[in-house]
């Protein structure tokens, strides 16, 4: 049991294995992939990063020129978000600037990216969406100010999912900077073990590192009461008897309702999330668009990016 990450790279590499693994039972999102028929989360928006990414666009695209730069580092990870992502994009009326030719796909190791900058301010490329580092998009967001390119929004996927990461980027340039949100502890109608809830867990995070709150904490802690609630039924430690209790596991945890499917895979709730500065003046990143009416937004988004 296991927080696998996307579910297409996860059903993959399970199944290219030889023999396929008989036995992974995991707890993560999905990118695009609906869930199957019979499943509680099957039909039901919210359910993929592509729903939170797709209607947030929707949201909010009627007050663009809905032309969006994409940015992405060369690596597996954001090459196949640009090529999944730009289709799907231009499928709600979106203008993906150069998308064909992939403009916009650079090496890991980038430092200057005056000319795509330049370019997309030309074309007035009025969002920015991309996925990299949290160290790519810092030097990015950086020079994108210095020369004068000012997007209505940016979506930072991977790079602006942790305080740490945004933090480093410096001054205001998280401000306005959105993420796929995972996990939050405002989530409704969730316990934990004991009398922990979502924000009692994130409250203890906050007193113990003296960080905001933390996107995987929540995925992870559901993860460990699975597997402890598995065991429980089970009433054993042998292979088959854990594996029969996963197969059988529908409960509540801090992340909202687990079960698994025929591929032996929960998926997860996701939403949108925006790096802001609360009245204390300190960084936080409250949900601003979500399908789910027990993760609901907790905060306006803010839009257009202030550049005062």
């Amino acid at each position: 049991m296991m927080g696998a990450g996307p579910f297409e790279s996860w059903q993959a590499m399970r199944m290219e294995a030889d023999p396929p693994w008989r036995y992974s039972w995991a707890a993560s999102f999905a990118i695009a992939t609906p869930a199957p028929e019979g499943d509680f989360r099957h039909g039901v928006p919210g359910y993929n990063m592509f729903d939170a990414w797709l209607g947030a666009l929707k949201f909010f695209g009627d007050k663009t020129n809905k032309k969006i730069a994409l940015l992405a580092a060369d690596d597996t990870d954001g090459r196949g978000w640009y090529t999944a992502f730009a289709p799907a994009a231009e499928g709600i009326g979106m203008d993906c600037y150069r998308s064909d030719e992939l403009f916009g796909i650079v090496p890991m190791d980038t430092t200057d990216f005056a000319t795509l900058i330049e370019e997309w301010k030309a074309e007035d490329c009025e969002l920015v969406w991309g996925n990299a580092p949290g160290f790519f998009w810092g030097i990015f967001l950086r020079q994108a100010r210095m020369l004068g390119y000012h997007p209505k929004q940016v979506f930072a996927t991977r790079g602006g999912l942790f305080f740490t990461d945004v933090e480093a980027w410096g001054g205001d340039l998280p401000q306005g900077v959105c993420n796929e949100m995972f996990w939050n502890p405002s989530i409704q109608g969730t316990h934990g073990i004991g009398d922990t809830t979502a924000m009692s867990l994130h409250e203890r995070w906050v007193e113990e590192t003296g960080q905001p709150m933390h996107q995987f904490m929540g995925i992870h802690y559901a993860q460990a009461q699975v597997v402890f609630d598995a065991l429980e039924r089970a009433g054993s430690l042998d292979g088959d008897k854990v594996n029969e209790a996963l197969a059988q596991t529908d409960m509540m945890t801090v992340y909202h309702r687990m079960a698994f499917d025929k591929d032996q895979y929960s998926r997860v709730p996701v939403a949108f999330g925006q790096w802001q500065r609360d009245d204390k003046g300190e960084w936080v990143n409250p949900i601003v668009y979500s399908d789910h009416d027990f993760m609901p937004a907790t905060a306006e988004m803010i839009f257009p990016i202030p550049y005062d």
